[in-house]
């Protein structure tokens, strides 16, 4: 699966496809009725829940509180159900008739029996909004067949991210992820939409493997500390010793690192690693039993400092 593909139909870079509930755009069909929040978004999205038109007002209140809190930052929840008598209903009535509702009913191939949440704003942030709403929805519908694994493999990130605060790109992985041959040429003229030689191994919504291929070119590697806005100072003094082996020449290598501690939790149904790393700590990186980190003393740091 393409980074794109996960992004726009699942809001997260590791989708857990040990259930559906896939994201469905609905921009265009929502648009022009005079309700604002959908006439003044860029994006909305919908996720279909089937046979779940009878939740109730106080299960779609909880997570509409849900999606408003600061670690998920959503303004609302809006909703349809589709009855299993046909019949519509939804949270914006007062804008939408039945035959509005029906078309996007129809856009998202939903039947009846179902309950369709939307989200709205810009396509960044919702995305990943119902990204996380997806994951809870499949929680509290009880969704998840424990049981099921379903690796895959997600590629074709992109090479750069753009910070918009800071108006300048980031390596979306590392600064010496090669881009992908084709996309060579256009690492001066588009460099955001060079897609980088990268690969991730993903099992039921968790990263348990990434790697890359890596630059082997002396002129691509300057070329990406630039458009990472460091310069000749800074990239010699960090990485100078890769510069210098890069003059040499180098053959085209890549890899991938596993996250052993990570599968072994996964297949344990484990949220949390700690109980699987090697030398286990506690939520405040702490090792109990050797009781590290402890305080260096000074003829220990003075030795560190030779």
């Amino acid at each position: 699966m393409t980074y794109k593909e996960a992004i726009e139909s699942y809001g997260i870079d590791k989708p857990d496809l040990r259930y559906g509930l896939k994201i469905n755009e609905i921009s265009d069909e929502v648009k022009g009725k005079g309700f604002q929040i959908f006439d003044n978004s860029d994006f909305t999205a919908s996720i279909i829940i089937e046979d779940k038109s009878e939740t109730t007002r106080k299960e779609i209140d909880n997570l509409t509180e849900w999606v408003k809190r600061p670690q998920i930052g959503g303004t609302g929840l809006l909703w349809i159900k589709y009855n299993t008598d046909s019949s519509v209903k939804s949270s914006f009535d007062k804008f939408f008739s039945e035959k509005d509702l029906k078309q996007i009913l129809n856009k998202v191939s939903s039947k009846p029996g179902d309950i369709i949440f939307i989200m709205s704003g810009d396509k960044k942030n919702t995305l990943e909004q119902m990204g996380s709403l997806r994951v809870e929805l499949a929680k509290r519908f009880d969704l998840i067949d424990q049981n099921k694994m379903c690796p895959l493999w997600v590629t074709d990130f992109p090479l750069f991210e753009w910070d918009e605060n800071e108006k300048r790109f980031f390596s979306m992985h590392h600064p010496f992820t090669s881009p992908k041959p084709e996309f060579l040429n256009q690492l001066e003229s588009n460099p955001g939409k060079v897609i980088a030689n990268a690969y991730d191994l993903v099992l039921n919504g968790n990263e348990i493997g990434g790697g890359s291929i890596r630059i082997h070119s002396f002129d691509t590697q300057m070329k990406v500390f630039e458009l990472l806005g460091m310069n000749k100072e800074e990239y010699t003094y960090q990485f100078g010793f890769l510069i210098e082996a890069l003059k040499y020449g180098a053959p085209p290598h890549g890899g991938i690192a596993f996250g052993l501690d990570r599968l072994a939790a996964v297949l344990q149904g484990k949220d949390v690693i700690r109980d699987f790393i090697a030398f286990p700590k506690n939520n405040s990186g702490k090792d109990l039993m050797i009781d590290a980190p402890s305080k260096l003393t000074k003829e220990q740091l003075k030795d560190l400092s030779k």
